[in-house]
């Protein structure tokens, strides 16, 4: 969600002067962690709250949908769309060669992102059907849930996904069609909802912020800086 609460920050701070949000990445289960300790007002998630979570006063407000994206680099030689099937294999480490998909023969390098991402649990969720990531040598875990580096390891034969928010103005990656679809298509597979959380009760501050991005004026921010 990164794209999308700096989109909304600049937007609110326009329509506010003197306002000031102050956004980090740091992955959904952080920012709820953070949340709860009380060191952020607000947390960026792409998942549902937890039972536990909602017992502890947590609220979630819907912010917009987003899908995840497929991507493999600008220069990668393979030009086939995937199955859904093929892409569950790909990253369970049951497909791992490029020959397998309509490629070139050569090692498909698998750049998957740490288990505190809201992005990581929602394509194990959608994709993976809750079954495990695969653990085979060619499968490689970020340290950090950051996109940009995850788009610079992705080189000619790598692999990995990504909120489409976050990649749709990238010029140095690839969408992997799903099942003959784009990220952007109607009926894409790989769609989710992404909330914004706070602590009941709310400050003035986070009312504030959260009528904003729920209003006419909020939703069009999303559309117009994305």
């Amino acid at each position: 969600m990164v794209t999308i609460n700096q989109n909304l920050k600049r937007a609110f701070e326009r329509q506010f002067p003197g306002t000031n949000v102050v956004t980090s990445a740091n992955g959904s289960q952080n920012g709820i962690a953070d949340l709860i300790a009380g060191r952020v007002d607000i947390a960026a998630v792409s998942r549902s709250l937890t039972a536990q979570e909602q017992n502890q006063g947590l609220m979630a407000v819907s912010v917009t949908k987003d899908a995840i994206a497929l991507v493999v680099g600008k220069a990668n030689p393979c030009n086939q769309g995937l199955t859904s099937t093929q892409v569950a294999d790909i990253f369970q480490g049951k497909i791992n060669n490029w020959s397998a998909v309509g490629g070139n023969s050569g090692t498909i390098r698998v750049i998957n992102r740490p288990a505190i991402s809201g992005t990581h649990q929602a394509f194990q969720e959608m994709v993976l059907k809750g079954a495990n990531f695969g653990t085979t040598s060619n499968i490689a875990t970020l340290p950090r849930d950051a996109t940009t580096p995850l788009l610079q390891a992705l080189g000619t034969d790598g692999i990995g996904y990504a909120t489409f928010a976050q990649v749709a103005n990238q010029q140095t990656v690839r969408f992997v069609p799903i099942d003959g679809l784009t990220p952007d298509a109607t009926g894409y597979l790989y769609q989710r909802q992404l909330f914004y959380v706070y602590k009941n009760p709310a400050s003035p501050g986070v009312q504030a912020f959260l009528g904003y991005v729920t209003s006419p004026q909020g939703q069009q921010a999303i559309i117009l800086e994305n």
